[in-house]
Formats: structure tokens, sequence, C-alpha cells
């Protein structure tokens, strides 16, 4: 396949013919295409060691083809998820048996994913459509759509084996939704102008996000001005007097403990701080009543 110019007519009847098989002759075409796997995805041993709890990990066999730009898929994946995921198979129980390499076939990018439609057609979502929808068809989408050329080297070594133009991928991808019964954009204009559409809904919605807790701030600021206005009214309806002295209801204690002490306690206590231990386990409202009826009385 070359970079320049319309997908080749055979590729394209290829991958074509591909989607319309059943997904274990699919399997068994690309087997005779790549050949079979020439080492298990785990070392059994470390593989029955993990699953005892006596290791952290499992220790892999030498089945990777990407520096030929070649993924290696999981046959079994059609009854199983993430057969290739540690964590899972622990969890799961899975044999051994699913990851021999009798059981692994390998594929390019476009032909990993119809394997995953194919699996998701059959199973009616149960298994692949997941692989295939955050996974597989994204990275299309960003490689071969949006051209941009991925990292490190083994993924450009894939990106390349399989390489489409922009428009070569909306078709190719168009065929896969319709085989999942599901639509996609006709052209690589609609699939960007999506896109930017979603990007500026995202937007808009960040903005009006924005703007009601800027709302919210505000309103909560004014409420709590108009709540301490009215608290403030009703103290000095109470107390009149502290009004002249600076006195509020948020007067620190403090300073109302040494009033206190000045006006009326002065000669009981010897310090203020005496006073105040004194004074620890009375609150701070009925220390502004004893004040303001110290103040009344002087």
């Amino acid at each position: 396949m070359s970079k320049k110019g319309e997908l080749q007519v055979d590729t394209y009847k290829e991958y074509k013919e591909l989607l319309s098989k059943t997904y274990d002759k699919a399997v068994d075409c690309l087997l005779q295409k790549y050949g079979p796997a020439q080492d298990d995805y785990f070392r059994e041993k470390s593989y029955q060691r993990f699953m005892a709890g006596e290791i952290k990990n499992i220790t892999k066999g030498k089945f990777s083809r990407t520096d030929e730009g070649l993924y290696c898929h999981h046959i079994d994946e059609k009854n199983y998820l993430n057969i290739s995921d540690q964590s899972f198979v622990k969890t799961n129980k899975i044999s051994f048996d699913y990851q021999r390499k009798d059981r692994l076939v390998y594929c390019n990018l476009i032909e990993h994913t119809i394997l995953h439609v194919l699996i998701s057609k059959e199973t009616s979502s149960e298994f692949g459509y997941l692989g295939y929808e955050v996974f597989l068809k994204p990275i299309i989408e960003e490689w071969y759509i949006e051209k941009k050329i991925p990292y490190p080297q083994w993924m450009k070594t894939c990106y390349d084996k399989s390489f489409l133009t922009p428009e070569e991928s909306v078709h190719i991808l168009k065929e896969m939704q319709k085989t999942l019964g599901m639509s996609y954009f006709s052209t690589p204009y609609e699939f960007h102008e999506k896109k930017r559409r979603t990007i500026e809904e995202v937007k808009a919605t960040k903005r009006k996000w924005e703007e009601e807790d800027k709302k919210r701030t505000i309103e909560a600021k004014e409420e709590e001005i108009r709540m301490i206005k009215k608290k403030t009214e009703e103290f000095y309806q109470t107390y009149p007097k502290f009004k002249e002295l600076n006195i509020s209801f948020d007067t620190p204690r403090q300073k109302v403990i040494a009033m206190l002490f000045d006006c009326k306690y002065s000669d009981i206590y010897q310090s203020k701080k005496e006073f105040d231990l004194v004074m620890k386990p009375i609150i701070k409202d009925k220390l502004l009543k004893e004040l303001y009826t110290a103040l009344e009385s002087s």
C-alpha cells in the first residue's frame, strides 16, 4: 500500500472480504497470511506462579512482531475480555490454554480492528466492541484522519504497515460501522467538522459552568453581606451602646475579656490572663451581655 494515491483495489477488496467473513474464517485467513505464532503469549511456569500468588508479574513469551508492524491478537477474545491483562486473568482464573501460541494470530491495525468488529457483531457487542470503540477506532482516526504520527518507534512501524490516507480511513471505518449497524462520516471534512463542533460545545459548556459558578459566588457573597448586615442591626438593637464603642457580634473574644476585666473585674483578679482562664467556660454571648450590663452601670 502506498502513502500516495488511492487505496489499492486489492487491499481494499481484502479488507472488505475480511469484514464479510465470520470471525473464525477471518482468523484462519490471517493465520495463513502471517503464519502462526512461534511462542506462547506468557511463559507457562511464570503464569502458574503468578496465578498461585508467588510472583507479582508474568513473564511474556517472545511472540511480538511489532518490528514488522503487526499486532498479536488473542483468538479467544471472542469468549473472554482482556485475556492479555494479568490482573484480569488472575481475577477470572483464565486458563493458560488461552495464552498458548496456537491461540494467537497476527494482524495489522486495520485487520485487528476488523477482528474486533466481527467479534462485536457475533456476540452482540458483549465482547470486542469495547476494544474497537475505545482503543482501535480512535487510533485509526488519530493516526490517519488527524494525521498524528505516533511515537515510539514500534508504533511508527505499525503506523507505516497499515498506512491509509484520511479518505481511505473514513471509507474503511464507514464499512466497519455499517457491519455493526451504525453510521459514520462520509468524508474527512465531516469528521473534522464534527470534532470542531464538539470542541466548541465543550468550550461553551465550560464557559457556561464558569459563568454560573461566578454568579453563584457573587450571590453567595451578597447573601453573606446581607446576613452580616441583618445580624449587625439586630446586635445593635439589643446593645445600642456597643455601636459607639465599636463593639460588634464578631469582636474578638480577647477584646471582650479585656474590656470586661477593665470595667468590672480589675479589683478581683490580678491580671487579664488570670481572668481569661477563669472565663474559659463562658460563651462569648454571655460575656457580651455581662459587659453591656457593666457599661450601663458605670
